[in-house]
This record gives C-alpha cells, structure tokens and sequence, in this order.
C-alpha cells in the first residue's frame, strides 16, 4: 500500500502546483486598461492623472532563434590545445559518437578532466589497480603506428594505423612490399597477375565482429600509403590491361575480361570456378569492414561475473517489468523507487494445508558510470493464494517496491 500513497501524494502536489502557477500568472498578465488612470481624495473626489507608459524590460524579452543558438554557442568554450588533441587525435579511432558529443558539450576545463579520467576507467580491464593497461597498451600503439605507417602523414592517421590502434598487432601479416608477381587463390578466380604492393593482416578473433578477420590494404600510389580496401582485385595492376593478368576461366575462354566490369558488383575479380559463391558474401564483407572502422565495443571487466557470486539466487530467473522513478532529496541527492511487476504465472508454486506459496529471491546491483558496483539490495518476496484460486490468479501481477537512496 506504501506506493500508491506516494505516488497519489506526488500527483496531488504536482496539481497544487499547476494551480499556483496558473494563478500566478493569471494574476500578472492581467489586462491594464489604456485610460487614464484615476485617483480618489480625500474630500471624495476624484481627479484623472495621465496613464504610465510600462517600458518592456529588454533583459526579459524572449531572444530571437538566432540569438538563442548564439546564447548556447557562448556557454560551451571552445575546444583548445591538449583537450582538442586528445579529441581529434589522441581517441579519434576508440570514441564513440555518444561519448565525443559528449565531451564537445562540456563548458569547463574540471568537466573535462573528469571525463577523461572516466573514459579510460571505462575501458580498464583491471578497475581496481592504480594503473590503466588499457591506456598504457594503446598510447604505445599510437607510438608504434607512427614510427611504422607513416607516409606523407602521422602513421595513427593511416588505415594500418587506425586497424593497429584500435585492435592490436595482427595474429599474422601476408606482407607484398614489392607487389610484383602473384598468383591469384580460386576464390579470387584463379590465373596469375602481377600487383602493386599489398599487405592482408589476420586476425583469429575480433570482439564485436567475429572469427578469422582479413583486412586487405593496397599501396596503389607506390608510395608507402596502404589503405584499407573491400575489393581484393584492386591489387591487382593490370586490371585495365587487355588481355594481360586473366583469370583461369578468362585463360579457358569461358569467361571475358570486359565482364568484369558489367556485373556491378562491389568487386571486380572476374569470373573463376569459385565467383557465384563469392558474390554471395559482399554484403557480409561488407558489414565486417563498416564494423572494423567503428569505435571498437567497450569492455567492463568488473561486469564479467555480474549476479554470478549471490548466494540469494538459488533457482531460475524469468522476465519481469521494471520501473524506475526519481525524487530529488536536495541538490546532490535522488531517491530512486524500483518497482517490479511479475506474472504470478511465473513463480513456482508449493501447496501446503489448503495454502500455495511461491517465493520470489531478488537481488538488484546499481553501478556508477564506470560499472563499479555501488549499492547492492537483497530481498525475499513471498506470493500466497489458496490453492483453489491458483489456477485463476496465475495471470495477475505481483509488485515489488524498494527505494534506493
């Protein structure tokens, strides 16, 4: 009965309140008349005075659209120095959208320290040390990518240098510095050509994308700028020379080089003994390289084990509904009430004496923004109904309200 005599008692006061305001502002935006206003003295008479002109307050006058976007520009300084470096550079392959939006909102150098510090705790694989491994591991990635995949610009601005920032070394490097000669895998429609220079790094497993990832990049320009390619037939450096680099059904006659260029597929590898099956899977490469070059997924080791330790859970979970309210205490503190709503259906029944009993073992973790585990509640909630009504109420819904301060 606690909640609906809370909820009722917040409704009211936020009637009352309504009521207040709009009397309030009943009471100010009554309408003055335009004639001139009178007086009474004291002998009973009365004696007009001329009106008072009221002078709109230019400080309270609603801003026009473009002042107002000028108003929220002025609230949030501008990125400048080491904060803008850490942004456009520093993170730029690891931030999520949410999380630079973010940042650039901030208005303050204190806000921003703050999210630094939480955005590498964040992505901590140990919480609980005083060092981040996470950070140190990709500072000295970014050192690495530029002292190996520069060319003509910072190696972390390459494509082989986002790919070794964001994941790491590769579990094995098929490197072609030179390009030159290469005989192509059937997969790739088979027959010899020649290449410009190219590198396919494998990795084993990539969270978030899957099993035996290939990246394929390219050095067209000759110039040492490898970048990341969908289509394995750009290596290839006589796609646009007649009768030159064939593939094996091109070698046969069975197949023409100009048809590479009329299916209007994603790649242009010719057709070989293995091109049906590999036309199915462009959307799949597709979807492999638009997830390599977003933000990786970030890891909360401390989460690995969540509910995993309870000694309160002793049987099954099932699905329930939640709903979270806040009330604000004062201005650093909210009181936050949790309801659940479970279906009686759900809850195992024992029937003992006429009376059916389910227990209900909750455990409910609230963790900050770093999913460290900050408060934690238990409780026991028994369902009892006669037996004889079991089967009728198993469609009713039972609640549970808690408060968390």
């Amino acid at each position: 009965m606690k909640t609906p005599q809370v909820r009722f008692i917040v409704s009211g006061i936020a009637i009352l309140a309504l009521s207040c305001a709009g009397a309030t502002a009943f009471a100010q935006t009554a309408p003055a008349s335009d004639s001139a206003a009178q007086s009474v003295q004291d002998n009973g008479g009365v004696t007009k005075t001329p009106p008072v002109a009221e002078k709109p307050d230019p400080l309270k006058r609603r801003l026009s659209d473009h002042e107002e976007r000028e108003r929220r520009k002025s609230t949030v300084a501008e990125l400048k120095g080491s904060y803008k470096k850490w942004l456009d550079e520093d993170v730029r392959w690891i931030i999520t959208d949410q999380e630079a939006k973010t940042f650039k909102s901030l208005s303050n150098d204190e806000e921003r320290d703050s999210f630094i510090e939480q955005f590498w705790l964040r992505r901590n694989p140990n919480p609980d040390s005083n060092d981040n491994e996470y950070r140190d591991e990709y500072y000295a990635r970014i050192a690495y990518a530029n002292e190996h995949f520069a060319a003509g610009k910072p190696g972390w601005m390459t494509d082989r240098g986002h790919i070794y920032i964001a994941y790491g070394k590769a579990d094995s490097i098929d490197s072609h510095p030179s390009g030159g000669s290469y005989d192509r895998p059937m997969e790739e429609g088979g027959g010899n050509t020649s290449t410009f220079p190219f590198e396919v790094w494998h990795y084993r497993y990539l969270e978030g994308i899957g099993d035996n990832i290939d990246i394929e990049f390219v050095d067209t320009c000759m110039c040492g700028d490898y970048h990341a390619t969908m289509d394995r037939s750009e290596k290839d450096a006589l796609t646009h020379v007649p009768g030159a680099g064939l593939t094996q059904y091109e070698e046969m006659g069975q197949a023409k080089k100009a048809d590479r260029f009329s299916g209007g597929g994603m790649e242009q590898l010719g057709t070989g003994p293995m091109a049906s099956s590999q036309q199915s899977k462009q959307f799949d490469r597709l979807d492999t390289f638009a997830k390599l070059f977003a933000p990786p997924p970030v890891k909360f080791a401390d989460l690995d084990k969540f509910l995993a330790s309870s000694k309160v859970l002793t049987g099954p979970p099932f699905l329930f509904d939640v709903r979270t309210d806040y009330v604000k205490l004062t201005n650093e503190t909210v009181m936050v009430p949790v309801t659940l709503q479970i279906r009686n259906g759900d809850i195992t029944y024992s029937t003992k004496e006429g009376d059916s009993t389910g227990t209900v073992n909750i455990l409910g973790r609230v963790s900050n923004i770093n999913h460290h585990i900050v408060y934690t509640f238990e409780d026991t909630v028994k369902v009892e109904t006669p037996s004889d009504l079991l089967q009728r109420t198993k469609n009713n819904m039972s609640v549970y309200w808690n408060a968390i301060p």
